[in-house]
C-alpha cells in the first residue's frame, strides 16, 4: 500500500483527545483524595460508629482574642459527629509559669473538673493565665475502643509594643505537639492540638 497522498488532497492531523475537558486536573485531584480517604478511613459499621481511627481522633481547640482575656477550649473529634462515652477536662491555674521555663507537671493541682458522658464535645472557658488542662476522652465502638489523652498549658504574654500579645504553649505528654509561639489575633487563632491515642484500658 502506497503512502503517497493523491494530488490535491491534504492530510489533516488527527485531533488529540483532550481528556482535560472531561476530567480537569482539580477534579482528578479531588477524586484521588477521596479515594485515599476512603481507604484510610475506617469503614462505618451497621451501628453507624466507626472503628477508632482518623474520624474519632480527639483534639482540643484553643481560642482567645486580644480584646478578651478569657481562654476558650473546645474538646471534640476530627469527625464532627463522633460521640464519646466520656470526656473529662481538669483545669489548673495556680502555678507559676511564664511560657519559657519547664513546667513541673506532677505538681500541678487540677482543682476544677468538667465531666460529661455520651457527648460530642466539652467547652471550657478560663480567665486564668497561665492555665493547664488535663484532658481525657474515651471512645468505644463494636470494633474497638481507645482513650485520647493530653496535658497542655497555655500562657499569654504582652509583647513589645504593649498593644500585642503572644501565646505560649507547652505539652506534658509524649505524642502531643503544641504550636510554637503565636501572636494572639484572628489570623493565628483558633489553633488545634491533637491529643495522644493511648489505646484501650484505663487513662493515664
Amino acid at each position: 500500500m502506497s503512502s503517497a497522498t493523491p494530488e490535491g488532497m491534504t492530510l489533516v492531523p488527527r485531533p488529540r483527545r483532550n481528556f482535560g475537558r472531561y476530567a480537569p486536573v482539580p477534579l482528578v485531584g479531588i477524586v484521588v483524595l477521596l479515594v485515599v480517604m476512603i481507604i484510610l478511613t475506617p469503614v462505618l459499621l451497621a451501628s453507624g460508629k466507626p472503628a477508632p481511627g482518623l474520624l474519632t481522633q480527639a483534639e482540643v481547640v484553643v481560642d482567645r482574642t486580644s480584646t478578651n482575656s478569657t481562654f476558650h477550649f473546645y474538646v471534640w473529634a476530627l469527625g464532627e459527629t463522633i460521640r464519646y462515652d466520656q470526656i473529662r477536662v481538669g483545669v489548673a491555674s495556680s502555678f507559676n509559669w511564664t511560657g519559657t521555663s519547664p513546667i513541673a507537671w506532677g505538681q500541678l493541682q487540677f482543682h476544677t473538673w468538667y465531666n460529661d458522658s455520651n457527648v460530642l464535645s466539652i467547652i471550657v472557658a478560663s480567665s486564668a493565665n497561665p492555665v493547664a488542662l488535663n484532658i481525657s476522652a474515651h471512645y468505644t465502638s463494636p470494633s474497638g475502643s481507645t482513650w485520647y489523652f493530653g496535658l497542655v498549658a497555655f500562657y499569654v504574654a504582652m509583647t513589645s509594643p504593649p498593644s500585642g500579645e503572644s501565646l505560649y504553649s507547652a505539652s506534658g505528654w509524649p505524642g502531643v505537639t503544641v504550636p510554637s509561639t503565636l501572636a494572639v489575633n484572628n489570623n493565628t487563632l483558633p489553633v488545634a492540638v491533637l491529643l495522644a491515642d493511648v489505646g484501650p484500658g484505663t487513662p493515664p
